[in-house]
Parts: C-alpha cells; structure tokens; sequence
C-alpha cells in the first residue's frame, strides 16, 4: 500500500524477513561458544615466544625489576655476548636520581645483579610524548648503524601481552638491520591462561589488543 499527496510518495508499506526471538538466543549462544574458545588463545598471541639465536638481548628500560631479574636470567641462559636497555628519560625522580634515562638506570640494575658491566649497554632514547616504544626502536637502529658489526641478531624482551605490539614496532625500526625474536616476560599479577578472570589481565589485554590494532591497522605507533 502506497500513500500519496499528489505527485508524493509519503508512505509506503513493505515487508520483510526478521529474526524471530529464537534466533537471537541460538546467535547469542553461538557467539558466547565462540567468543569462550578464542578466550584461552588471546594471551599467547599478545604474550608471543619466539626467540631465535642472537647475539644481543635486548630489554625495555621502563620494566619492573622482577622483569630485570628475569632478563638477568635469560642472559645467562643463552650464549648471548651484549645486553642492551632501552628507554627514555624518567618520568619521575631523575632530578634525584644519578641515571636520567630508564635505559641507563635499567642498565645500573642488571649489573647490580651479576651481569659483567662491560656487556652491559644502555642505550637513550629522546623524550618523546608519545610513540615511545618506537622511538625506542628508531635509537636501537640508530646505534646499530653506528656500531656496524658489532651485533648481528638480537632477541626482545617484553613484558607479556605487551611483547606482541613491541616486536612489531622494532621489527618496523630495524627493517632488515638485524632479525629479532621475541621473549614475553610472563605476568605475575594474573595467570594468562585465565586472564579473563582478573580485573587487572582483562585490563592488560584489552588495553594492548586495542593499542595492537590501533597500530597495526592504520599503520600507527604507539
């Protein structure tokens, strides 16, 4: 049925096919069945282990000190010959501090733990406001260039599901400078097998699956 005003069309009355209250239940039901299988594989994919043999470990400066423990550890682990930190200036207490950056005061730590001081190197990145991982990277290469033959393969550690975008970004920086492998520190506060559970791991993976395709997407950094 066609209402008209004149040459108007004003109203016109089709029909059409839609869900019946089943159906939504049966989609609803498909979606949670789904949605619960890919819960468990979350992690991982963010949390990625793949290290390859390399001649440098590379670590984050702005990680905890549990996290350099565990550099530490995977350092002496493997027959690494250098241990580089990465990371820009504190955001807070370097003007009481002896070490400005979080690359150097990481650097500091590890030798307090055992590491020999001269396989130990620090490298600084500029203050930057934001896309601070990458700016990271950009200083890795730059050093690397800088030192030519000095370190031919490196691996990446990353605390867990942040690992995952931290490749990426230095995988983008150093290009076909030097292969990197990837090392994601496991969580303390939550397990990653039921991350989903805890208030802090659903915050954590959330927060890097939106930073993860925020980046990759559209081509950003962090």
């Amino acid at each position: 049925m066609v209402v008209k005003l004149g040459r108007l069309q004003l109203i016109q009355r089709r029909e059409r096919w839609v869900l019946t209250a089943q159906s939504w239940l049966i989609l609803l039901c498909l979606a949670v069945v789904l949605l619960w299988g890919l819960l468990p594989r979350i992690y991982p994919f963010f949390a990625v282990v793949q290290p390859i043999t390399a001649d440098a470990l590379v670590i984050e400066g702005w990680v905890t000190d549990d996290n350099l423990e565990d550099a530490a550890q995977e350092f002496r682990s493997r027959p690494y010959q250098y241990l580089l930190t990465t990371g820009a200036k504190l955001s807070r207490g370097h003007y009481l501090s002896q070490y400005k950056t979080y690359a150097e005061l990481s650097a500091a730590t590890l030798v307090k733990l055992g590491i020999e001081a001269d396989r130990v190197i620090a490298i600084p990145s500029p203050k930057v406001k934001r896309d601070r991982t990458y700016a990271s990277a950009v200083t890795l290469q730059e050093w690397l260039d800088q030192n030519p033959g000095k370190i031919q393969r490196i691996n990446l550690m990353s605390p867990g599901v942040h690992a995952r975008r931290s490749w990426t970004l230095f995988q983008k920086a150093l290009g076909t400078r030097a292969p990197i492998g990837i090392i994601a520190i496991p969580d303390r506060d939550y397990s990653g097998k039921r991350w989903w559970a805890s208030s802090e791991g659903a915050k954590k993976v959330i927060f890097e699956a939106i930073g993860y395709i925020y980046a990759t997407v559209f081509n950003l950094v962090e």
